[in-house]
């Protein structure tokens, strides 16, 4: 029979691990309050902690455009009434890292501002805040103040690298630690065009705008096909506007929107009529479509997309995606089925009560 090994007893090696895998200084000081002995084991010390605070402190960057630029750190996380664990609520965090910056809540969509008319704040004494991703926003500096730049449509950090992919749809890198060096983009004489981009199981991989997924050579800073082109015999290829990465279950998948173009007033315009969800076949070396999602769910955002178990969340729908088209108004959030091929909108879920409503989870009770 297996020895037992109490809390205190991990090895120094283990929680410095551990300790490193935190996301921000808050997670740390929980870290510090378990025991006596991880509150000793881990101390301010910035040799022992360098990834973790490396990774979340803010950098200043290259300029791009001829404007300065700085990388900020954000965190998507999990609000849950702390007698309540059960369920929870769903934002995203920016400035959070930082002494001396503000907080700022975010909608885990957009990177619109969450505003509370009462001008409530967040009682800690009754939340608990669970930090459960990690991503980046770049912004432009003026002077001393700094704005969310729409350029970057998509942002990574690998050790000091810095990867977007820009409105343009090209791949551009940077290195954080030498902010005079200017911006280099990443291209392959096959391909142009880029969707997006992620960081999966220690690679980064880049989808491009047919639907094939490339692989980022971290040394070489070159760019190479992995893997074939995701199927559309059902759609016309124009109009697949949007095609992200995901994980899901451990696996790369692949999520293609799919949209409808139509004129009000004169005026053009399109809206998401469904979404298709691909994972590889490793074995055939083939995309196959993934008819569920079973119990989670895909929050489809401007600048990531990621997946959530939806019973952790108030009001959330499992095998459903959730996400925004830009023409609509801010915070219009919507919701498609996977099961059923439906979509539902937030305007039109306003008849149903605030605790039976699909979108709870996007509309956290302290605000």
């Amino acid at each position: 029979m297996s020895k037992v090994i109490e809390w205190s007893d991990l090895p120094g090696d283990l929680l410095d691990y551990i300790a490193n895998g935190l996301f921000s200084k808050v997670e740390l000081l929980r870290f510090r309050s378990i025991c006596k002995t991880w509150r000793s084991s881990v101390v301010t010390n910035k040799k022992r902690f360098r990834n973790h605070i490396n990774r979340n402190r803010r950098r200043r960057l290259s300029s791009y455009d001829t404007r300065r630029c700085i990388l900020c750190p954000a965190a998507l996380c999990r609000v849950i009434i702390s007698s309540c664990p059960d369920k929870g609520w769903l934002i995203k965090i920016r400035g959070i890292y930082g002494v001396s910056s503000k907080s700022k809540l975010l909608s885990p969509l957009s990177r619109n501002s969450i505003d509370s008319p009462s001008g409530k704040t967040l009682d800690l004494l009754k939340f608990t805040v669970s930090e459960i991703h990690q991503f980046y926003d770049v912004l432009y500096e003026y002077g001393s103040r700094s704005v969310s730049s729409y350029n970057f449509a998509r942002v990574v950090l690998v050790g000091d690298l810095v990867f977007v992919v820009n409105c343009n749809k090209e791949i551009w890198w940077c290195n954080s630690n030498e902010c005079k060096k200017p911006w280099t983009r990443i291209v392959d004489e096959e391909v142009e065009n880029f969707s997006d981009i992620l960081f999966h199981k220690g690679h980064l991989y880049a989808l491009d705008w047919k639907g094939a997924i490339w692989w980022i050579s971290l040394s070489e800073l070159n760019i190479f096909q992995y893997g074939p082109s995701t199927p559309l015999e059902y759609y016309e290829v124009d109009d697949c506007k949007d095609k992200r990465l995901v994980e899901y279950c451990g696996d790369l998948c692949i999520v293609h929107r799919f949209c409808k173009k139509f004129t009000v007033k004169g005026v053009k315009l399109e809206r998401t009529s469904g979404f298709k969800v691909y994972k590889m076949d490793v074995e055939n070396v083939k995309w196959v479509e993934v008819k569920s999602l079973g119990d989670e769910a895909f929050v489809m955002a401007t600048d990531s997309c990621f997946s959530v178990l939806a019973r952790e969340y108030y009001g959330c729908l499992e095998n459903s995606i959730y996400f925004i088209d830009k023409e609509d108004k801010k915070g219009d959030v919507k919701v498609f089925k996977l099961g059923d091929g439906s979509i539902t909108k937030m305007a039109d879920d306003s008849s149903s009560s605030s605790s039976h409503s699909c979108f709870q989870m996007l509309n956290p009770s302290f605000v």
